[in-house]
């Protein structure tokens, strides 16, 4: 238990350091690129419609099947962290910028925090990813960036008052 709110004290405390850099710098909170179309959700003709994960989450970026291979072992390890309901968001208000923590399949269950399409802090990422470059992400980012696209994720918000503007 200890360890869950230390996990949920520094993913706060990520929060807040991105939020006064895009303060400082100027950025914002958003990943939006620019020209992307928002994907539309297939008609419902009385049959359960198909989720198309690649057209949500990468609209202008066709992906095979073949493509979708090149994560191995890491795409089914990461459905399964996916199914069991492993990844959560947590989002800085106002800012909106967010983070995830993804539970590890070890029997002590961690939670690594992981920002999909940069870091995690699971060993893998540093060793696989990091260091010998042989993987493309891990299966913590997979799980993080599949559960954004399919809005499978528990939300959690904070709220940081801005600092005094004296």
């Amino acid at each position: 238990m200890a360890s869950q709110r230390l996990l949920l004290l520094l993913a706060v405390l990520l929060l807040t350091l991105l939020a006064a850099t895009a303060a400082v710098v100027g950025g914002h909170g958003g990943d939006d690129v620019a020209g992307a179309e928002e994907a539309k959700p297939p008609d419902d003709d009385g049959a359960a419609a198909k989720l198309d994960v690649r057209a949500r989450r990468w609209p202008r970026f066709p992906a095979t099947d073949g493509q979708l291979a090149l994560f191995g072992k890491n795409m089914v390890r990461a459905c399964k962290i996916l199914d069991e309901g492993g990844v959560r968001r947590v989002t800085g208000a106002p800012s909106g910028r967010s983070l995830f923590l993804v539970m590890g399949e070890s029997r002590r269950k961690e939670e690594y925090i992981c920002f999909p399409e940069h870091l995690c802090t699971c060993y893998s990422f540093f060793y696989d990813i990091v260091g010998r470059g042989e993987q493309l992400c891990c299966k913590h980012q997979l799980a993080a960036q599949l559960a954004e696209a399919v809005s499978k994720h528990q939300d959690i918000e904070f709220y940081f008052a801005p600092p005094d503007q004296a």
